[in-house]
């Protein structure tokens, strides 16, 4: 969302490196300003956590649901009741629900968007739900449920604390596995077993054989919040073009996200070919996670740059494939790649509540080597913290709204370095799609960082210094 705090932040980072002072008179902010009807939505609402919970003991429910596949709503909602659930094949339906303490008559029809459902309880005594357009019989896709935490149960990373090499053969020798990939720069394997129950034996019997070993489960992070359409409104035109520095070197931004997808040529032109970490990409007629990224960090770069050019180029690494959400194990692999290519600004608009130690040594390795990792606090309005962004080594940014506060969905915990303004809008095909999130604020704080510093022999400590100190954190104040 623009703000005055962005229009003069904006300009006081590209005026610092000139020298200059503040303007009496900001210049127009390089967002469009979104309806309030429409980026404010969530700002209308008291923040409740993303996702959906079930209390047990009332046997009633809260939801925070952006716009989520109805499958994975079901899911979600079988790992927290323990129902069985069953959907029609075909329906493709998503959601959008916020709401508390609802009993399950009248919560199931906002957590399934009006579709037909029948909810019954089984022989066993277990709970079941079909969820149908047609009819209850139609039900026959049986949902695997998910509890949230984003555990891959039958996966391992391994790899050695120390370094070491690791004995192949050890890992050849465990019981239902199957080596699926590996990461010679943090020498570390992935591993997949037949069953959860397989992996868990896996564990114990690596943590017997050796103290040097470091085991842990894959993890998905948390799929990205889906654009909303609007109409009436037009992102400004870029009044920033990309150039070449005569000696041929360039400052480049590693954007590790989903695949983007064709931008305006205007936009295009800052972007070099995309690296598929996974192969393959989603389809879908609005803009992907990336595309949102790739645009929002342009935006960055233009208004963080003194010139109406700048050298510096966005290198996305696709590390989604085809799948709403990405692994700890392929975001460390997009990372590694991205610095063994010679980026040194890495933006990481994702995350999970969950931490992952091999995430967080990677993350280490490539700041150890110079780089500036930037990452999004999070979109669930709270002060827990959100991975990667809470590690010590990255620049964590939260977002920030019209007042320049904090907004309800803003993560706001202690580990948070700095605010900036979180939606943007974002043009595909002829329509406009708004964007909303602390992806959007570390995106366009990654293009601002890469303007900053277009000489890539600029140090990048003082560019974080400078981020943190142009955009403070405003907490509202108690009454």
């Amino acid at each position: 969302m623009p703000s005055r705090l962005l229009q003069r932040t904006c300009l006081w980072v590209g005026l610092a490196f000139l020298g200059q002072t503040e303007p009496a008179t900001p210049p127009a902010s390089p967002f469009p300003t979104p309806s309030s009807n429409t980026a404010d939505i969530a700002s209308a609402t008291p923040a409740i956590r993303k996702g959906l919970r079930w209390n047990a003991a009332t046997d009633r429910y809260a939801a925070s649901i952006p716009g989520w596949p109805i499958q994975r709503v079901l899911a979600r909602l079988s790992g927290q009741t323990g129902w069985r659930v069953w959907i029609e094949d075909g329906i493709e339906t998503q959601i959008r629900a916020q709401f508390r303490n609802l009993p399950a008559r009248e919560a199931l029809p906002r957590i399934l968007g009006g579709l037909n459902y029948s909810l019954t309880t089984s022989s066993t005594g277990r709970r079941e739900l079909k969820v149908f357009a047609t009819q209850a019989r139609s039900s026959t896709r049986e949902i695997v449920a998910d509890e949230g935490d984003g555990v891959i149960a039958n996966e391992l990373i391994v790899r050695s604390k120390s370094g070491s090499p690791i004995d192949l053969k050890l890992l050849a020798g465990l019981n239902g596995a199957s080596l699926v990939g590996t990461n010679g720069v943090a020498g570390a394997y992935q591993i997949r077993f037949d069953s959860e129950k397989l992996a868990e034996e896996a564990k114990q019997k690596l943590a017997n054989e050796s103290e040097d070993l470091a085991v842990e489960n894959n993890q998905r992070l948390d799929a990205p919040d889906p654009p909303v359409a609007i109409s009436g409104m037009t992102a400004p035109p870029l009044r920033l073009t990309a150039t070449v520095r005569p000696d041929g070197n360039r400052r480049v931004i590693a954007l590790i996200d989903s695949a983007p997808q064709p931008l305006p040529p205007a936009f295009q032109s800052f972007l070099l070919p995309t690296v598929d970490v996974v192969s393959g990409a989603p389809t879908s007629s609005s803009p992907s996670h990336g595309t949102s990224m790739a645009e929002a960090m342009v935006r960055g770069l233009s208004a963080g740059s003194p010139e109406t050019s700048t050298s510096t180029r966005i290198q996305p690494y696709n590390v989604y494939g085809a799948s709403e959400s990405a692994s700890t194990w392929d975001v460390a692999r997009g990372i590694t790649q991205a610095a063994q290519d010679g980026s040194t600004i890495i933006n990481l608009s994702l995350g999970s509540a969950q931490d992952s130690p091999y995430l967080r040594d990677v993350i280490q390795q490539v700041t150890g080597q110079g780089a500036l990792v930037i990452a999004a606090a999070g979109n669930n309005g709270t002060a827990d913290p959100f991975y990667p962004a809470a590690y010590d080594a990255t620049l964590a940014v939260t977002a920030t709204g019209r007042s320049g506060q904090l907004t309800p969905y803003a993560n706001r915990g202690g580990f948070v370095d700095l605010g900036v303004p979180g939606s943007t809008v974002v043009q595909m095909d002829g329509q406009s799609w708004v964007v909303q999130g602390t992806s959007v604020s570390a995106a366009y704080a990654s293009g601002m960082a890469g303007a900053m510093a277009q000489n890539p022999q600029t140090p990048l400590a003082p560019v974080r210094s400078k981020l943190i100190e142009s955009f403070p954190i405003q907490r509202a104040k108690g009454p």
